[in-house]
């Protein structure tokens, strides 16, 4: 069995007394979507800021490609292969998707002309409107700019958290289309979802978590055919955050 791309052992993420994460533990081979699903508090986003290294983890070992990346901060992940779509986007509305594109590939070694060019033929839109400030770009658009300024470090994980946040369902579906090329186009995907249902939808496999701790793991199919699963998280096609 190959050795996967990232290995999340025993971790634990606290503020002061308050334990946020408690000892979880999962793997994401190379080539998969894995979703990470659970209520508000959950400490889903804490996870994700501790992989790419916003959040120093209390205890526990992360490994990417089996180096331990543990204590390593989030700016030397990157070169590496390992980014991160922030929630809320946190795009520069104010500056145009050309300069919001060119400020993410000045951070890049691989960044460039030419691969700002190939986004904007990956992402059309975000072409033809290259030279509006970002914040013109409806919600659904903004998130295509933050996933395409975080492919321009041609990462080999990128880690999405709430992609789908705040956007309507028509939007979400383009949103979830976008995703899906990613991984197609060979990128591993570590997604973190309010859209519990369509999380799962999309990735191979998923987690479920409460109060910090992974209560149930396994194939996504298997996760949406559960009625404790469904009844929980799914009743009303949303997570409960």
């Amino acid at each position: 069995m190959s050795e996967p791309l990232l290995s999340v052992q025993d971790l634990c993420v606290s503020y002061g007394r308050v334990q946020a994460v408690r000892g979880i533990s999962f793997d994401v081979a190379a080539g998969t979507l894995v979703t990470l699903v659970g209520a508000n508090g959950a400490g889903k986003s804490s996870i994700i800021n501790a992989i790419s290294g916003i959040v120093r983890p209390s205890a526990g070992t992360i490994l990417f490609e089996g180096s331990d990346i543990t204590r390593t901060r989030s700016h030397s992940l990157v070169p590496r292969g390992l980014v991160q779509v922030p929630e809320g986007r946190q795009i520069l509305g104010t500056m145009s998707i050309a300069e919001n594109l060119q400020m993410g590939a000045r951070s890049h070694t691989s960044g460039s002309a030419s691969a700002i060019d190939e986004m904007y033929q990956r992402f059309p839109v975000l072409g033809e409107r290259r030279k509006l400030p970002a914040g013109s770009l409806s919600g659904g658009e903004q998130q295509m700019l933050a996933i395409a300024r975080a492919m321009l470090a041609r990462p080999k994980l990128i880690l999405m958290d709430e992609p789908s946040m705040g956007l309507a369902p028509k939007i979400v579906n383009e949103v979830f289309a976008v995703i899906d090329e990613v991984l197609a186009g060979g990128t591993t995907v570590l997604l973190v979802e309010q859209n519990a249902r369509r999380a799962l939808q999309a990735a191979q496999e998923g987690h479920i978590l409460q109060n910090g701790e992974i209560v149930r793991s396994g194939a996504s199919d298997a996760l949406l055919a559960d009625d404790d699963i469904i009844q929980a998280y799914l009743g009303t096609g949303r997570a409960k955050d």
